[in-house]
């Protein structure tokens, strides 16, 4: 495929706003979409299915929306329109009440924001800047926090009504970072046919179990503390806790593919992962719940600065979009559909430690079978390191 995208990196100010915006509303969303369901009245196995619900989209339609772009078709304003999908779903949480519909309601939010996401990515990895993708990425992770510290600020610990008011404010926010993005994730380059290599696929299978392994981190981790007695302000500050180690993983990205590689660096995320679901099955105690989401770093940051990497340089360029909508949609799609979905049964018959306990185990079996996959895996040779602006794995 012949590109005609600017040689020069994706501008800063425009992908780190983007990310920031991006990643508030997971700041809204995961540490408090929990007890606003329950404060809705949900039961713990609808709270699991609606969490999951929230990223079912990503699965259903983003691999789709993908694979359409990287055929060479757009239309003006793609970016902002399915981000103001959500936000018009998100005013409209109030007024339901129907658990099937509350549902609903989240496929339909999940679909307009996880769809946005592997269309940009898509370029920013194109196009990445000297200091390499996590230097752009910690926007994310900084506006996490920020979001999560403002939401909890709201929400405190008898206001969720106003939850849906917060999530619309950040989609608003998020659309309006979309507008000027629309131009450089609009395809550039004359379109062809590229098909995904199959130890790409076995990648993507095994982020997707590893993040089915986070469902009872997503849904439950705000509950588990509650049911602990600690409070609003304590649970919003575990959530930012996890998400300032997570941004100094990202700032630190540059060095430790450098240092490391990536295929190195996504064995050492594996190797971790099970040991912070360990502590967290523990009784929760402040050494042990400060360690576990200073381990956020490793089973999220560094799980995906290596992962998103290694799909993008294994792909033919003709099927980017395509591949970072894969996944996104199975990670972050039916992995955490999965997870939040088995996670809701786990909780309710073994509380959180039986979950978190079950949890651990999964990774502990992901790590072993990414041992052997490693050997096998390379980097596509149609895709240099150097056109990514990324160190070799």
């Amino acid at each position: 495929m012949t590109s005609s995208y600017p040689s020069s990196a994706i501008p800063t100010r425009q992908a780190g706003a983007f990310y920031a915006l991006y990643f508030a509303v997971l700041g809204v969303v995961l540490p408090f979409l929990g007890p606003y369901l329950l404060f809705r009245g949900m039961g713990a196995v609808w709270v699991g299915l609606i969490t999951g619900a929230f990223s079912l989209a990503k699965l259903a339609y983003a691999p789709f929306l993908g694979a359409w772009v990287d055929r060479g078709r757009w239309f003006p304003g793609l970016l902002t329109a399915h981000v103001t999908l959500s936000m018009v779903v998100a005013v409209a949480l109030s007024r339901v009440h129907a658990p099937w519909a509350m549902c609903l309601a989240f496929v339909f939010i999940g679909l307009g924001y996880g769809s946005v996401l592997p269309l940009v990515e898509a370029v920013v990895l194109q196009r990445l800047p000297e200091r390499g993708y996590g230097a752009l990425r910690v926007w994310g992770s900084l506006g996490f926090v920020a979001a999560a510290t403002v939401a909890a600020w709201i929400l405190g610990s008898d206001r969720m009504d106003r939850f849906p008011l917060c999530l619309a404010v950040a989609m608003m926010a998020l659309a309006a970072t979309c507008m000027p993005l629309e131009n450089a994730a609009r395809p550039h380059c004359q379109p062809r046919q590229g098909g995904l290599p199959g130890v790409v696929w076995g990648l993507l299978a095994l982020l997707t179990l590893h993040q089915v392994s986070h469902g009872p981190y997503y849904a439950f981790f705000s509950i588990h503390l509650r049911q602990h007695g600690m409070s609003g302000g304590v649970v919003g500050g575990l959530w930012s806790l996890g998400v300032v180690a997570e941004l100094v993983a990202f700032i630190s990205g540059r060095k430790l593919e450098a240092r490391l590689g990536l295929r190195r660096l996504l064995g050492l995320a594996l190797l971790v992962t099970p040991l912070r679901w360990l502590l967290l099955a523990l009784p929760p105690s402040p050494a042990t719940l400060v360690l576990a989401q200073v381990g956020h770093a490793a089973s999220f940051a560094l799980a995906h600065l290596a992962g998103v990497q290694l799909v993008q340089r294994a792909v033919p360029e003709g099927a980017v979009r395509h591949a970072q909508a894969l996944y996104s949609g199975l990670g972050f799609g039916l992995g955490t559909v999965a997870g939040s979905a088995l996670a809701g049964p786990a909780y309710a018959a073994w509380d959180g430690t039986g979950a978190f306990l079950a949890a651990a185990v999964l990774s502990g079996v992901i790590f072993l079978v990414w041992l052997p996959l490693a050997r096998r895996f390379r980097p596509s040779s149609s895709r240099s390191a150097a056109a990514t602006g990324a160190t070799s794995t």
